[in-house]
């Protein structure tokens, strides 16, 4: 078994809009500036840029061409150095803790080699836990940092992946 990144088309936008929701509920338990709006539904602000904007990329994370997660993949330019972030990842409950997250990201990386940032919120334990495995089983040297981004106390990574993670 296999995880395919497969980049999420327009016509495919309301499927992400369902899985968005799980990922923020997910997300709530770690932040209180996210809430429900009046129809009972969390709302990510500005996910339609993702289908509009050239530097911003969405992708399913597919297993045996069922949906089980996704990635929103964000492009920059930081001091004249092209530079990548992984936005948001988020993979359904059930495939949580057999790799399958890791498998992705590393796909990912493979296929955008570079510098890249990572940002988790300081009480979202279980997302700096992954991150900080995934360092260690691809031999990834890291900087860290903690920061407050709108508010938040954020942990922040910056590393460099080559073509040939193995």
């Amino acid at each position: 078994m296999s995880v395919e990144l497969v980049k999420i088309q327009l016509k495919e936008k309301n499927i992400l809009d369902n899985l968005i929701h799980l990922y923020l509920h997910d997300l709530s338990t770690y932040t209180n500036q996210l809430s429900i709006n009046d129809q009972g539904v969390f709302i990510y602000e500005n996910l339609e840029c993702f289908f509009v904007e050239s530097n911003l990329t969405p992708f399913f994370i597919m297993l045996e061409n069922q949906i089980i997660g996704f990635i929103l993949f964000v492009k920059t330019i930081k001091n004249n150095k092209l530079e990548y972030c992984i936005n948001d990842l988020f993979l359904l409950n059930r495939y949580r803790g057999r790799g399958l997250g890791k498998e992705a990201v590393k796909q990912l990386l493979s296929s955008f080699p570079g510098s890249y940032y990572v940002l988790q919120l300081e009480q979202n334990q279980p997302a700096i836990q992954f991150w900080k495995a995934f360092y260690r089983k691809y031999n990834l040297l890291y900087t860290e940092k903690v920061i407050v981004e709108d508010g938040e106390t954020c942990i922040a990574q910056t590393f460099y992946a080559s073509s040939n993670l193995l």
